[in-house]
């Protein structure tokens, strides 16, 4: 490798750090409750060994009642131990891993694609893509689950070459990726079993490669049978189609496959994104124009010089990773089909890299290369601006912002007897045991769970001297010694509002309120 690409790739990588390490405690505008409740799940396995139950070192997490995967809390535990417990540290083993990412797409791209080039395209579009960087700025499920995978088909790949540890490594990972997110469990799978079928004669050679990734493989199967809920039913259960849109699309089916179709639109992937809360900007695709049009150059070129096994792997890869969404969701969701990021850009990687290699003068190569990053930086650079300085002040309220501010100030006003927190920002108490680090033994000494039918959108009712949502907020009492924390519509509504003091007013960044802070006179 010449030294200009070494340096390509040098800046490519710190250019992935940036875009991912930057203002990741504040951009989202704030940690949404699934974030804080693995970060406060990790903070107290880092200390105690245990989830915020007092459960040892478990493989599921109850957290809301919605068993969340092991991977990401576990990771996030270990930068919590070396750097401490912050909103920084909590989003930085998501980060992390997303920069990791940019290293093995190079990698696989260089290896199915057996071009330099094709790699280094590949590992700049991983880390300039919106859907990329916006996973790996949050604490995702399904980002970790990602990068997982994309290192097990790595590995894989350049392990059947060399006939070496990677091939048992990348059952590793992919064991990983399967422990992650639901996703993983219906994309990895079958995707792992057509490599292995693609390749039987070169996977068997080497009995001591065999022999680890079957005793990997059993290990996994022995936490699966061991506890089982990681297999996802509990989540079933909470994803189930209403009757009404099954009827309107002709029944379950009809259902599933109007969902599905819906992931290959032109308005999701390359125009608007994901219209769900903190899916997506919502107004800026998954992917850019450019890729739109590279992908297609690129799975052409696959189909015109035959190369089938490298087509097959990224197709199937490619209509694989919607199914997750397609059966639990009516609307596409980034979250739910995000393994559509890895075929759709190493496509495009390639179309761009087939476009230079077309070319016969070096001039002409050297400026479509040019042509190709202005209009991709063109893009890039629109959704930077709009995502560092547009998006955490829109959409702050989809992130629960506002919590944070809240806690601190019950946290320094430490002479209330009681504090009481509505429930309109679901499972408010994980906030402040967040924020509050409350220790472990502290929080089980005291803890309420709430034994109401709201309980899946309120799990703990009460803790120490904080309330959620077990009290009606309209009838307030005034008293000094309580401080309320409650949205405007229930503060313009107080019975007793006369003989209230807002002590706080908790506004969002765009200027409009978002928490009032109240007591007696």
């Amino acid at each position: 490798m010449n030294k200009l690409k070494l340096v390509a790739l040098f800046f490519i990588f710190i250019l992935a750090a940036v875009l991912r390490f930057y203002k990741i405690d504040k951009v989202p505008a704030s940690l949404n409750w699934d974030e804080v409740a693995a970060g406060y799940n990790a903070y107290t396995i880092a200390n105690w060994g245990a989830d915020e139950y007092g459960k040892k070192f478990p493989i599921v997490f109850k957290n809301f009642g919605d068993d969340k995967h092991p991977v990401h809390i576990y990771i996030t535990a270990a930068v919590v131990k070396i750097f401490g417990f912050s909103d920084y540290s909590t989003r930085a083993g998501s980060a992390l891993v997303g920069m990791l990412m940019v290293v093995a797409i190079y990698f696989l791209a260089k290896e199915i694609f057996k071009s330099e080039l094709a790699g280094i395209l590949s590992s700049l579009f991983f880390a300039v893509s919106p859907y990329a960087i916006h996973f790996s700025r949050g604490l995702w499920e399904a980002n970790f689950a990602l990068f997982f995978m994309v290192a097990g088909v790595t590995a894989f790949y350049l392990g059947l070459r060399k006939q070496n540890f990677l091939i048992p490594l990348s059952f590793l990972f992919w064991g990983l990726s399967f422990f992650s997110y639901h996703s993983a469990k219906i994309v990895v799978p079958p995707l792992v079993l057509f490599l292995l079928v693609t390749h039987f004669k070169e996977f068997i050679i080497n009995k001591k490669n065999l022999l680890w990734a079957i005793l990997i493989t059993i290990f996994f199967a022995g936490l699966i049978i061991k506890e089982p809920r990681i297999l996802g039913f509990a989540r079933i259960n909470q994803t189930r189609f209403p009757e009404e849109v099954t009827q309107k699309y002709g029944g379950e089916f009809g259902t599933i496959a109007h969902n599905y179709k819906d992931y290959f639109t032109y308005s999701y992937l390359f125009e608007k994104g994901d219209q769900t809360p903190r899916g997506s900007v919502k107004v800026i695709g998954e992917f850019y124009r450019i890729d739109f049009i590279l992908s297609l150059v690129g799975l052409s070129v696959l189909f015109v010089k035959k190369k089938w096994e490298v087509l097959t792997i990224l197709f199937s890869w490619l209509l694989l990773a919607p199914i997750p969404g397609a059966v639990s969701s009516v609307d596409p969701g980034a979250t739910r089909g995000i393994f559509m990021l890895a075929p759709i850009l190493l496509l495009s990687a390639y179309g761009a890299t087939s476009i230079v290699q077309m070319l016969k003068q070096n001039w002409a190569k050297y400026l479509s290369i040019v042509v190709i990053l202005i209009f991709l930086g063109w893009e890039a650079l629109n959704f930077i601006n709009y995502y560092f300085n547009t998006y955490p002040v829109k959409d702050a309220i989809e992130w629960q912002y506002g919590m944070k501010d809240s806690v601190a100030y019950a946290q320094k006003h430490s002479d209330y007897s009681l504090v009481y927190m509505d429930k309109i920002r679901q499972q408010p108490y994980i906030f402040f045991l967040y924020y509050l680090k409350v220790p472990l033994p502290e929080l089980l000494r005291s803890v309420k769970y709430d034994q109401t039918i709201s309980s899946s959108y309120n799990t703990v009712s009460s803790f120490g001297k904080y309330n959620f949502g077990n009290w009606d907020p309209i009838e307030s009492y005034p008293s000094a010694d309580i401080l309320y924390i409650i949205t405007p519509s229930f503060y313009s509504g107080l019975r007793y509002i006369s003989s209230f003091v807002v002590r706080k007013l908790v506004k969002y960044p765009d200027g409009t309120d978002a928490f009032y802070l109240v007591s007696g006179k």
